[in-house]
């Protein structure tokens, strides 16, 4: 009998990875396109796969890799080909090692010693953003940062906040997880239950195949890019050790009701009015469609998909689907809001998109008949062409520039009544500065009750007074 030969067993890791597969995955992945086939060693062994499929896999389009997941707002990747739970936890401790170590500044104020590692360097007569001392300490044992967890309804979503939840709790945080929530129901929860931070998991602003993180402090105040959201990626990348020997607990509070609570109180004394709405968030048209069920007013919903886009482009398919539908029900005006439940475009009964520096000067004319001598804060793109008709309306003008951060920080320093621009975002003083399209839906409401006038007849006036 001839001796047989031994072969060694094939071991099939993809490259990158640190776990072998079954041969059965490694061909289920060649025959898919797994994008790491390409580069696999392992790529021509395919079995009965036939070999037009083994050459397309090595000729499709190569998706580009990015080094850097954060954004200017946040961060945002393509779920498991860039962003997985385990990335989204790592992020979310880095964040909150920063915010254990700037726990000793909440209390200081700029005449104290400030270290140089601090989350947020303080400008003259400020102080430190942050929460107050006894939500947190770097001792151990002592109580760490109560921090808010919310996720929107994309599939992926579930996955990556249970990871972040873990770490979090492993860094000594206390969780307090609101579970679905629009960012403006975010927002208001991190303010109400005077959190010390909050993240949300959202691919607002994006395809559906992608998620991310969006972060706030306490107060709501938004993190972007030159607002700390470069410390979390830089601690990110070098890395950090936990603060605490000590776990903390996770507990769930429903913020919904009180949230819509607070919305409710707007929306009264209107005519009735029949408006297209138009948004791909299911949570945000659920808002909107409870809040209209005690209203004379007629909702005509608007299928949007999930997509990114230009919220300010009229040409835009969403666009010219709301602006169709606006003129199919004979609406007396259309409102297209973003996934984030913040961004939104005005459609007059025509069908046409109304310029964002027309809206704000719409809204904030509605704020100045509520409380004349208000402060109004304009994004500096449209401060010029806006301050004499709202000089004339008895308001003041402050400027800012349009990112989050600074129109929250402009608003809370100012105690601004409304802040505007040419981004879509509106944002109204309420307990904290707040950007909600909810909000703008119901200003804009309140706007058309006052008299029989069409919006187009009010678009026409508000140009007059405020040329380009």
């Amino acid at each position: 009998m001839a001796e047989s030969s031994f072969q060694p067993e094939v071991q099939y890791i993809c490259p990158g990875e640190d776990y072998e597969i079954s041969r059965a995955v490694h061909l289920s992945r060649l025959a898919a396109f797994y994008p790491k086939c390409r580069d696999c060693v392992h790529r021509h062994d395919s079995s009965q796969l036939t070999l037009p499929i083994v050459e397309q896999a090595e000729t499709v389009t190569r998706r580009p890799q990015r080094e850097n997941l954060f954004t200017d707002e946040g961060v945002r990747g393509v779920y498991l080909n860039e962003l997985t739970a385990n990335k989204a936890g790592e992020i979310a401790g880095a964040f909150a090692s920063l915010l254990w170590e700037a726990t000793p500044l909440a209390i200081r104020t700029v005449d104290s010693p400030v270290n140089s590692q601090s989350m947020e360097q303080p400008s003259a007569g400020t102080r430190i953003i942050g929460t107050p001392a006894t939500n947190i300490s770097s001792s151990a044992g002592r109580s760490g940062p109560q921090i808010v967890i919310a996720h929107d309804e994309r599939p992926a979503s579930p996955d990556l906040v249970t990871g972040i939840a873990k770490i979090l709790r492993r860094m000594g945080c206390h969780v307090i997880d609101i579970g679905l929530a629009t960012r403006p129901c975010f927002w208001f929860a991190v303010e109400h239950l005077q959190a010390a931070a909050g993240i949300q998991v959202s691919g607002s602003g994006c395809d559906p195949a992608w998620t991310g993180l969006d972060f706030v402090m306490a107060g709501a105040i938004p993190i972007e890019r030159d607002h700390l959201l470069q410390q979390i990626a830089e601690r990110h990348k070098a890395g950090y050790q936990r603060p605490t020997r000590h776990s903390a607990g996770q507990r769930a509070v429903h913020c919904g009701p009180i949230y819509e609570a607070g919305l409710r109180k707007h929306f009264h004394a209107l005519r009735p009015l029949k408006i297209c709405i138009g948004c791909p968030s299911r949570p945000v048209r659920d808002v909107i469609s409870r809040l209209f069920q005690e209203l004379a007013c007629q909702l005509i919903p608007v299928h949007i998909p999930v997509r990114s886009r230009q919220m300010n482009d009229g040409a835009g398919a969403d666009a010219q689907r709301l602006s169709q539908a606006v003129q199919q029900h004979q609406a007396h005006f259309g409102l297209l809001i973003d996934d984030d439940g913040q961004t939104c475009s005005v459609f007059d009964e025509l069908g046409h998109m109304v310029p964002a520096r027309l809206v704000t000067l719409l809204l904030a004319e509605v704020m100045l008949l509520e409380a004349r001598h208000s402060r109004i804060v304009l994004e500096q793109s449209v401060a010029q062409s806006l301050l004499r008709p709202i000089d004339r309306r008895d308001g003041f003008v402050a400027t800012s520039e349009p990112d989050r951060w600074s129109i929250a920080t402009m608003m809370r320093e100012t105690d601004a009544a409304f802040a505007g621009g040419e981004t879509g975002r509106y944002w109204f003083r309420e307990a904290m500065p707040t950007c909600d399209a909810v909000l703008t839906l119901a200003r804009v409401l309140q706007a058309l009750s006052r008299s029989d006038v069409d919006l187009s007849e009010v678009v026409i006036r508000l140009e007059k007074e405020s040329p380009r």
